[in-house]
């Protein structure tokens, strides 16, 4: 018997969390950032060509992976709170995936959790 099996990946927040830390009055929501099935974690382009009328993770740049992409996020170029996940290939083995996390991010990280801050780094 075949089993067929997706699994959808999600990230829970309001308008106050941080570091997956929540506050148990605000208003909460999922947003869509992955999909796996049989054949492995789909790839940029059909992620956003299936998903991209949903609630699903912003595409805030298309293109090469280049050192400028990453210095500009931590520099806080582009409208994010925490980072952004970068991701290439079509999916399945050939996916890769990158985490580049803002200087203002990290600050605050190192504000809430001293010694621990690293936990919730890229």
């Amino acid at each position: 018997m075949l089993r067929l099996v997706t699994v959808a990946f999600t990230e829970f927040f309001g308008p106050n969390s941080f570091a997956g830390r929540h506050q148990p009055d605000d208003p909460k929501q999922l947003v869509l950032f992955d999909v796996q099935t049989g054949a492995g974690i789909i790839g940029p382009k059909q992620f956003v060509t299936d998903f991209g009328n949903l609630s699903s993770a912003r595409v805030v740049y298309r293109g090469r992976l280049t050192g400028k992409f990453a210095d500009d996020v931590r520099q806080g170029k582009y409208d994010v709170t925490e980072g952004v996940v970068c991701k290439g290939g079509a999916g399945g083995d050939d996916l890769w995936m990158v985490k580049i996390k803002t200087h203002t991010y990290l600050e605050k990280l190192r504000q809430a959790f001293q010694d621990r801050w690293e936990d919730y780094w890229e």
